[in-house]
């Protein structure tokens, strides 16, 4: 029996049962991933003495295998497996960060290995993000409760950026950032141990079913483009990940230099305000069911746009207040609107395309991220930081368009398919 057929034949006790630890160990994976993106610099900084110009590397290593990887990691991953690249993902990432403290109480950590930990995380978040975007539609197979189960999983999500920042400040500020990154190789075990008491496994594409790898890549590319709703989908987070990497770039120094702001005044703004993200995911379940799951996405988008206007308008007298509350909005939007995106991604697209339209999706929407904090610094250097920052706004109310089209607002109520739609090979 082939794993799609599998999936929706399985009991629904047990593909819930097998969800909630999928969902678990993803709650503490979250949580470390935040301290290492907090650590990762902190140790080359603080450790090594690193420059701006090298921390800036590190970060683009992590983001880089996106682009290099990106398309064909769809296509390995479904010959491979996806609850079996999970684990393999969540081991080495495991080892590649302890190795960070074990080197630090060695007395031989290097910049060097700094950046091969980057990479190896970075590719290895490649695999496992396209795996686990793909996995729960084989757990959960009815459209209601998988738009449940993206709830949890995004809700989640949400409360790592909330709680994870300052989780990640106490550890380092307690045991230094070096020795901190052992948290985040233990939540790294803590998944892959889950994943393990997973009892459903998925079947690697046989042998005799798969095509040369471009061939499937470009497969996976049509299937995307030819599927109005995905379609859509994408445009929109393109244009909104790239404002958002824009807005992110210059919002520190925005709110520091521009605004006079203090650093702790802005981190507590922006941490109150961070509320609105898990707000938002609990929202989307309502605002689904009031008006439908293709709707939401167009409702969810304006308190993104207004949130970032009004964060953008603040002015020196009220501008921790303005950017608490315009964070907020804009955190309330995007919950409800990841959540219900990710939804229809998983109702639209057939189990048997599900790793290359989302290793498609995830190359498209997170390639233009490193474009869009390059593209920003140009601005603020050359027109100031408030041009940076409204050209940041304008770019990602550009969402409004996909999410506001005819079919988007036409897809109230969706079902699964069973198989993928020919692609014309």
């Amino acid at each position: 029996m082939s794993a799609s057929a599998d999936s929706r034949t399985r009991p629904a006790t047990r593909g819930w049962r097998d969800f909630q630890w999928l969902w678990g160990g993803q709650s503490v994976s979250l949580l470390g991933d935040q301290i290492l993106l907090l650590a990762l610099p902190l140790a080359a900084t603080q450790a090594l003495g690193a420059s701006a110009f090298q921390v800036g590397v590190l970060a683009a290593a992590v983001t880089l295998p996106y682009l290099l990887i990106g398309l064909p990691a769809g296509v390995w991953v479904a010959r491979f497996g996806l609850r079996r690249s999970m684990v393999c993902a969540d081991a080495v990432r495991g080892l590649a960060v302890l190795s960070v403290p074990l080197a630090g109480f060695a007395g031989v950590l290097t910049y060097a290995q700094l950046l091969v930990v980057a990479l190896v995380t970075g590719v290895c978040s490649v695999f496992f993000q396209i795996a686990y975007q793909s996995f729960a539609p084989l757990l959960i197979a009815d459209s209601d409760g998988l738009h449940s189960a993206n709830t949890k999983l995004t809700f989640s999500e949400s409360m790592a950026l909330l709680l994870g920042p300052g989780l990640a400040g106490f550890l380092v500020g307690l045991t230094g950032a070096v020795r901190a990154m052992l948290a985040d190789a233990t939540s790294f075990l803590v998944s892959m141990s889950t994943l393990l008491m997973i009892r459903h496994h998925d079947a690697p594409v046989p042998v005799a079913d798969r095509q040369p790898v471009l061939r499937e890549v470009a497969d996976g590319i049509r299937f995307v483009l030819r599927q109005p709703l995905l379609r859509l989908i994408m445009a929109s987070g393109l244009v909104y990940n790239l404002g958002i990497a824009m807005y992110m770039a210059m919002i520190t120094i925005f709110a520091v230099q521009y605004l006079h702001l203090p650093p702790a005044v802005l981190g507590l703004a922006t941490g109150l305000g961070g509320a609105g993200f898990p707000v938002g995911t609990l929202l989307a379940r309502w605002l689904t069911r009031r008006f439908g799951i293709g709707p939401t996405l167009g409702i969810a988008s304006f308190p993104i746009v207004a949130g970032l206007v009004i964060v953008v308008s603040s002015f020196d007298r009220y501008a921790a207040v303005m950017i608490s509350v315009g964070t907020f909005l804009y955190g309330m939007g995007s919950g409800a609107f990841k959540t219900n995106a990710l939804t229809i991604r998983h109702i639209v697209t057939p189990d048997d395309m599900s790793t290359r339209a989302t290793a498609v999706h995830r190359f498209v929407t997170w390639g233009v991220m490193p474009v869009g904090a390059v593209v920003a610094g140009l601005i603020g250097d050359h027109f100031g930081l408030r041009a940076a920052m409204v050209t940041a706004v304008l770019v990602t109310s550009l969402c409004l368009i996909p999410s506001l089209s005819t079919p988007m607002r036409r897809a109230k109520r969706l079902t699964r398919p069973e198989t993928a739609l020919p692609t014309g090979r």
